[in-house]
């Protein structure tokens, strides 16, 4: 094993990957990196690059099916290094899946050599992922014949050459794009067949997406409200959207969704500053419904105390356009809820006109507080839902935040940046923000609520589960603080 690995100039898990798995991997791991070589330069980057020059030249002939190139950790690295492995990878190696993962910072301005795969070179290539480069297939536009997965992410690729390298891409299955900045228009040819999944994330530039693709079965978007065509979509059952910021997500969908995916049986809808005030409740007869099985929601904001709270039963209307529904989730996400109170008056909270609800079997709240909104549409599920077998109520947050915080200071410097300003204030202000200033008083204040508002409405058909609850000793400590703050409250 030794001896083989010195003769491949690698190391010996650099070796052992290959030998059980048909895959040759360049990356921090594989040559033995350790984590403080973040930024290789000078002698230790040319003795890297003789080190893959070697493995190459010992792997020459051999039938590789995944070839990685894993090379964040380089600081500076030539054009002509990387495009020599990538011609001997082509020249020499039966490749199937392509991997080149440049540093993410765009500085080593690399531009992938398309025409190192034209004509036979690059017919064996099924999966290309490409990372932190340029893409222009102008000069070889039909080397990817056989490509069935496609991943591109930070990738400068103009609203021409995608349209090129997609229309004769005709063996494509999915297609994701991630930071793609440089596409404002992506157009999905009839051409593709084959194409079931399309993932477009945070592509800030992009204005509109049209697709012709006639099996297109998933689609997953990120990003500002755009313009959306998938033509007859028949086959799309599988929608993702996170859409910020924007105050009217659920309704669109809701409106949208039954000519844009007829079939629809899986939808999950993130937003950020989702108002349901905007959009008051409503029924409107003989409204188009949509065949959905599954429906998960995600509520992020708003994010100021004087901000407007969304009011969660609105989402009734959402419910009654989907007579077929067997599973809905919400994700309460929010960061200025109205404040808890262990005491409520049933007789003043809404009552919602009833819609019976053949076959919702399981409801799931995440984040789930005392406030009288989410209440109100408790109880009308459980009065409404007449097949319905578990209800999960977690005072737990998901942590969709997090991701959303993401998004934004990823977002910087693009057409949505002043928008966000106006909305967040100060980056520095909102990457500090917590969600909930005590959860376990929050969790218990919810735990309370459940036990006496809910519970006693639980038909005996329906299994209760809550998650979330504090401890033992939390609850006992916050119990006795409750008590000495009402004998305070009483001596005043």
């Amino acid at each position: 094993m030794q001896d083989a690995a010195r003769a491949a100039c690698v190391c010996r898990e650099l070796l052992q990957s290959w030998r059980y798995y048909p895959e040759l991997e360049f990356s921090a791991k594989t040559l033995s990196l350790d984590e403080q070589h973040t930024c290789i330069q000078g002698q230790m980057a040319k003795d890297i690059i003789k080190r893959i020059d070697g493995a190459l030249q010992n792997f020459a002939g051999i039938w590789v099916k995944r070839l990685k190139f894993e090379l964040r950790f380089f600081r500076k690295l030539r054009a002509h290094y990387i495009n020599h492995w990538l011609d001997a990878a082509a020249t020499t190696l039966s490749i199937k899946e392509l991997t080149l993962d440049l540093p993410p910072d765009g500085k080593m301005k690399y531009s992938f050599p398309c025409e190192l795969f034209f004509d036979e070179k690059g017919c064996s290539i099924q999966s290309l992922c490409l990372s932190a480069c340029a893409f222009s297939p102008e000069h070889g536009s039909s080397c990817f014949r056989s490509l069935k997965r496609v991943n591109f992410s930070r990738v400068d690729i103009t609203t021409e050459d995608s349209w090129l390298f997609l229309f004769n891409s005709l063996a494509l299955e999915h297609l994701e794009l991630e930071y793609c900045h440089g596409i404002a228009y992506l157009r999905i040819p009839c051409t593709l067949q084959l194409l079931s999944s399309l993932q477009v994330r945070r592509c800030n530039m992009l204005q509109a997406i049209e697709s012709d693709a006639p099996n297109l079965a998933t689609f997953q978007y990120q990003g500002p409200i755009i313009q959306f065509s998938l033509g007859d979509a028949l086959q799309l059952k599988d929608i993702n959207i996170s859409i910020y910021p924007w105050f009217n997500l659920f309704n669109y969908a809701r409106k949208e969704l039954p000519a844009l995916a007829p079939n629809l049986e899986t939808l999950f809808l993130m937003s950020a500053d989702e108002v349901g005030c905007f959009y008051p409740f409503t029924i409107v007869p003989h409204e188009k419904s949509i065949p959905l099985k599954h429906l998960e929601i995600a509520i992020v904001g708003p994010r100021t105390e004087n901000g407007y709270h969304f009011e969660f039963f609105s989402l009734v209307t959402f419910l009654n356009t989907s007579p077929e529904l067997e599973t809905f989730i919400l994700h309460v996400e929010e960061s200025a809820v109205q404040k808890s109170h262990l005491v409520i008056d049933p007789s003043k909270l809404v009552k919602l006109p009833k819609h019976c609800h053949q076959n919702i079997k399981h409801v799931k709240i995440t984040g789930f507080c005392p406030i009288k909104e989410l209440l109100e549409l408790t109880f009308y599920i459980l009065e409404d839902a007449a097949s319905l077998r578990w209800l999960t109520l977690d005072c737990r947050i998901h942590g969709f935040e997090k991701d959303l915080v993401a998004h934004i200071t990823q977002d910087t410097g693009t057409r949505d940046y002043q928008e966000w300003r106006k909305n967040f204030g100060d980056n520095e202000e909102f990457l500090k923000y917590k969600r909930r200033a005590n959860p376990h008083r929050e969790a218990y204040f919810s735990d309370v609520a459940i036990r006496k508002y809910i519970w006693p409405r639980v038909p005996l058909s329906v299994e209760l589960k809550i998650l979330g609850a504090p401890p033992p000793e939390v609850i006992s400590s916050l119990i006795a603080e409750e008590w000495r703050w009402r004998a305070l409250t009483n001596a005043l």
